[in-house]
């Protein structure tokens, strides 16, 4: 699919058809996400994949009883590993740009699934702690993002924008 269009057709989805997600798209969505870009390219991201009904119910509940989570046939939350950032920009390194890098590659995943024929959503609403406790992640293993995906069930309405004019600005220089 042309780039403009995945851009474009992206959406939240948050509705599952009860279809399993073949393998080799999880693959390649993982491939596309692999290749986000990282601060010093050191690559603290990590991707936990979750197939296991309970799993699934425990992290719907540690994100605020989103229950979509649960629904979705697979689900895949993506973390950052401070331990890689942090020899090297210590404090910023753990709060922040791996943070940044974890970001990169879930955008990355929610667009690939498009690409994909796949429905998505970014979820950020969670309790680290909980969702570190469910997965069994050493403490300096953040959790970043929680993404649902599956075939869609849904056609999610297009949110209003703001005006690009808006948000752009030029330096008075």
């Amino acid at each position: 699919m042309e780039f403009d269009l995945v851009i474009r057709k992206r959406r939240m989805v948050r509705a599952y058809k009860k279809v399993k997600v073949e393998e080799y798209k999880i693959k390649k969505i993982l491939e596309n996400a692999y290749r986000a870009p990282s601060a010093g390219n050191l690559q603290p991201q990590e991707f936990i994949i979750v197939r296991d009904e309970r799993v699934k119910r425990e992290l719907a509940e540690a994100a605020l009883n989103q229950e979509f989570i649960a629904e979705a046939p697979i689900v895949i939350v993506v973390c950052s590993d401070s331990r890689r950032n942090v020899w090297r920009y210590g404090k910023r390194g753990r709060d922040f740009y791996c943070i940044i890098d974890g970001s990169f590659s879930s955008l990355l995943i929610l667009l690939s699934c498009v690409n994909e024929g796949l429905g998505a959503c970014f979820v950020g609403a969670f309790y680290d702690d909980e969702v570190a406790r469910v997965l069994n992640l050493p403490k300096e293993v953040r959790p970043i993002g929680i993404i649902p995906i599956g075939y869609p069930d849904e056609k999610p309405e297009r949110i209003p924008k703001r005006p690009l004019e808006d948000m752009i600005h030029y330096d008075r220089f």
